[in-house]
């Protein structure tokens, strides 16, 4: 593939993740996910993030394999999913952290960071279909998300040996 092509792609995947973050995090907002939380929730979700990219950084350091951060970054939006479904607490948990995740893997994405490849493929294959899914909106919304998810699918797979060679 193309260099340029290689980038525009991973540019619309990057910034669909980053995009939608914000609208899932409306959504929690909108539906009252957040405000109906535990005052404890949100600044959990927003430690178990941070605590999570430091541990990326520092892993990504020197010739590492990409395995470890991105290991635990899907891991811990699985757990989020376990604790949804069996606790109150756990939806807005999840809601809030699901966001920080498409965020945090759009950027790794646009800056081309190994971790964030099996991350974003989890994501738009698994964790934002489930979500969206589980939300309270509009089918016309989840139509979009679902066809969003396939393009965003179609893109990674489409860069994945580009993303993997060696820089330049």
């Amino acid at each position: 593939m193309d260099t340029r092509v290689e980038r525009v792609v991973r540019g619309f995947v990057g910034l669909s993740l980053v995009a939608g973050a914000f609208v899932l995090l409306a959504g929690a907002i909108q539906y009252g996910t957040l405000a109906d939380a535990p005052a404890w929730v949100s600044p959990l979700a927003g430690f178990v993030a941070l605590v999570l990219a430091v541990f990326t950084v520092l892993a990504d350091r020197g010739p590492r394999s990409p395995m470890g951060p991105a290991t635990a970054w899907i891991a811990t939006v699985l757990l989020a999913m376990l604790w949804a479904h069996v606790d109150s607490a756990g939806h807005p948990f999840l809601s809030g952290f699901a966001s920080i995740v498409a965020v945090a893997t759009g950027i790794g994405i646009l800056r081309r960071q190994l971790w964030a490849w099996p991350v974003a493929l989890a994501s738009v294959v698994g964790f934002g279909p489930i979500v969206l899914l589980i939300a309270p909106v509009p089918t016309a919304t989840v139509a979009v998300g679902f066809v969003l998810f396939l393009v965003d699918v179609v893109g990674l797979l489409a860069i994945h040996r580009t993303y993997f060679e060696p820089r330049g």
